[in-house]
């Protein structure tokens, strides 16, 4: 995975999105799971029940995607760095 989001830029914002709709699902299974509160043939105590497992799986998930992103994110700066270093020193040689 870290190998793929160094690559293009197109990956790496393909990724953002996708986390982006993973947690606005979630948000909206949660409100689902809220309003059906609403209606007598649910228990209300199952729905929430399930809505605390769906934050708690939300969170699970995203704690690892973000993990995974950041240190794709901090090699790539590394990377860059090391390069714009190299580059400078280049330069100030030349001069």
């Amino acid at each position: 995975m870290r190998d793929r989001l160094e690559g293009s830029g197109r990956m790496k914002l393909d990724v953002y999105e996708h986390v982006l709709r993973l947690n606005a699902g979630f948000d909206q299974a949660i409100r689902s799971l809220t309003a059906l509160r609403k209606h007598g043939a649910f228990k209300a105590n199952a729905l929430a029940r399930f809505a605390a497992l769906l934050k708690e799986t939300r969170a699970a998930a995203t704690s690892y995607i973000v993990s995974v992103i950041e240190t794709a994110e901090t090699d790539e700066a590394g990377r860059r760095f090391r390069e714009r270093k190299a580059q400078e020193r280049a330069d100030e040689q030349e001069t």
